[in-house]
């Protein structure tokens, strides 16, 4: 059996992220066990590692020396968002200098697009794409009701999120506010110790309050990537309203209701004056337990390193 260990920063107290796209909550959603890096000398029990994209600078040195004292083991450098105003972060310039390491290789949880498709051009064969995994057990069903509004939350950015800031800027400016619920964001309070969150709806609080609500608008932000937030819209038992992510085949893009930024007052009143069913809840669901199933993720993993051995030149 392959064993797959998570390795995590000494520094960051995880407790405080706000959803589990990093961190132990990540790796207890794959199926990982997961170590902290001051406890590296573990490694050797395990087939391959995967690191933690949030470590701090001044671990990148003691990451580099692990990797090249265990050369026999792949190790993967986790990476999460693509975009180009990354380019400067000390992470970033990392996973580039770490592509000339044969027993480096690359997880990124979205598509190659902006800064991750010019890095993964530096790995080669050496590059995967993972979602995040899809767990059935937390799909909340037999809701006694739920309010007939779209719930839209994030952060409001029009450079990362410019669908979602249009229609932010749509509802806080006329009467179609009526339709929405916002729900701000909560704050990166891991980043800083001292700052305090604007409130505490995370991780499995947010999803048993999305399923409050009839319908998320959902954004891909710039890139059309496939955020967390998805895969939350179908626990939760959300309608899909906006914008698919690139990854997702046509069928089930489909299933998204059309708010569209230049066709807004029409495509809302088809949402909440034609008979829409649950039935895109289902079908998503059905997606995302088959194709974003952590088993199935794993294999594919397992399979990938059995395929592109490390280089040994």
């Amino acid at each position: 059996m392959t064993k797959i260990v998570y390795i995590l920063s000494d520094h960051l107290d995880y407790s405080r992220l706000i959803c589990d796209d990093a961190g132990p909550g990540y790796a207890n959603s794959m199926g990982w066990e997961s170590i902290k890096l001051a406890d590296y000398h573990q490694i050797n029990n395990y087939h391959i590692a995967v690191v933690d994209n949030r470590v701090h600078e001044n671990e990148l040195g003691l990451i580099k020396k692990i990797i090249e004292d265990n050369a026999s083991i792949p190790f993967f450098l986790k990476i999460v968002d693509p975009f180009y105003e990354n380019r400067d972060h000390p992470y970033y310039n990392f996973l580039s200098d770490m592509a000339k390491v044969g027993n480096v290789y690359l997880l990124s949880v979205y598509e190659a697009t902006e800064l991750t498709a010019e890095i993964s051009n530096l790995y080669n064969d050496r590059f995967i794409t993972l979602p995040y995994p899809y767990l059935k057990d937390k799909e909340i069903n037999n809701v006694a009701r739920r309010k007939t509004k779209i719930l839209l939350s994030g952060a409001i950015n029009n450079v990362l999120y410019p669908y979602r800031y249009g229609i932010w800027l749509k509802i806080t400016r006329n009467l179609a506010r009526i339709f929405f619920s916002i729900l701000r964001h909560p704050g990166y309070t891991e980043l800083d110790s001292q700052l305090s969150p604007a409130h505490s709806v995370i991780k499995d609080e947010y999803i048993a309050y999305l399923a409050t609500f009839k319908y998320m608008l959902l954004c891909p932000t710039r890139c059309s990537i496939e955020l967390l937030k998805f895969n939350e819209c179908a626990y939760a038992g959300c309608i899909p309203v906006g914008l698919p992510p690139n990854s997702y085949p046509e069928d089930i893009k489909r299933l998204f209701l059309k708010l569209r930024l230049s066709n807004f007052y029409s495509d809302l009143l088809n949402i909440f004056f034609k008979n829409n069913t649950s039935h895109n809840v289902k079908k998503l669901r059905d997606y995302l337990s088959e194709t974003h199933n952590p088993k199935v993720l794993n294999a594919h993993l397992i399979a990938f390193v059995n395929e592109n051995p490390i280089h040994t030149s």
